[in-house]
């Protein structure tokens, strides 16, 4: 099977060198790598130039994130989708052959996740964070978050197509919207009891630095969507708490009574 890595941008030049080397680490041959950048104004596109054909990249004025991976899917000609951004990176070379392995072993498996290990800038383990093996799709709606993280988790691309790609107009919970949509469409899911790749956390991070706004798009998205499921009293109890928590966290971090875990 083909893996196709779909990497968006946008001034990541301090660690998009990292990304890419971890991806041609995976010693993958067949394999493809495909950066979308927004048009960056750093040392981003002088890093790109300098891995000549190993890597096929764009650089053009887009409307974010999931527009630039909208277009890296459309792309990409692999039978499975390796969304990572340009800031994370895998934990070693053998994360992708585990992940395909798992597609190859059963044909009905469409999607494959696993656990992330959070690192700080430059790349010191801070805590792994183990993924929730899922019995249903309901639980992404009824608990506060997703039970991986993003870049941990791998699709096949027909599937990605035909649930309409990301939605242009969220910036933070675009990812939990994709995931609500294609996982009841999945025939199986596959979770992989191991770190399948590294978040870094660090202040110029999307999700720290609008964590506000990612909770109320988050909030936003389950009132949304929660009429497809069958959610029973003690679902939506969960629901509710669960966002009540999303805000005390917040709180507890803008206080700085807890640190961003």
């Amino acid at each position: 099977m083909k893996v196709s890595f779909v990497i968006p941008t946008r001034n990541q030049a301090q660690f998009i060198r990292r990304c890419i080397d971890s991806c041609l680490a995976q010693g993958m041959p067949d394999a493809e790598i495909l950066v979308v950048d927004g048009r960056s104004t750093d040392r981003t596109v002088e890093v790109l130039r300098e891995y000549g054909d190993r890597v096929r990249w764009v650089s053009e004025t887009d409307s974010g994130q999931s527009e630039a991976v909208n277009k890296g899917v459309r792309w990409a000609s692999g039978d499975i989708i390796a969304w990572i951004n340009s800031d994370d990176f895998y934990p070693d070379a053998t994360a992708l052959s585990d992940v395909v392995g798992a597609f190859e072993r059963d044909p009905a498996t469409d999607v494959v996740y696993g656990g992330a290990l959070v690192v700080d800038a430059d790349g010191n383990v801070l805590r792994e964070l183990c993924a929730r093996p899922m019995r249903s799709a309901k639980e992404l709606l009824v608990k506060p978050n997703a039970p991986f993280m993003q870049p941990a988790m791998f699709f096949r691309r027909e599937m990605f197509l035909a649930t309409g790609g990301l939605r242009h107009d969220l910036h933070y919970a675009m990812d939990y919207d994709l995931w609500l949509r294609m996982l009841p469409r999945a025939r199986k899911l596959r979770h992989l009891a191991r770190p399948l790749a590294c978040v870094t956390f660090h202040p110029g991070a999307k999700s720290i630095a609008g964590m506000l706004e990612q909770i109320r798009e988050l909030g936003d998205l389950k009132r949304l969507h929660r009429e497809e499921f069958e959610l029973g009293w003690r679902d939506r109890a969960r629901l509710g708490a669960g966002m009540a928590s999303l805000y005390s966290y917040w709180a507890a971090v803008r206080l700085g009574l807890r640190r961003v875990s």
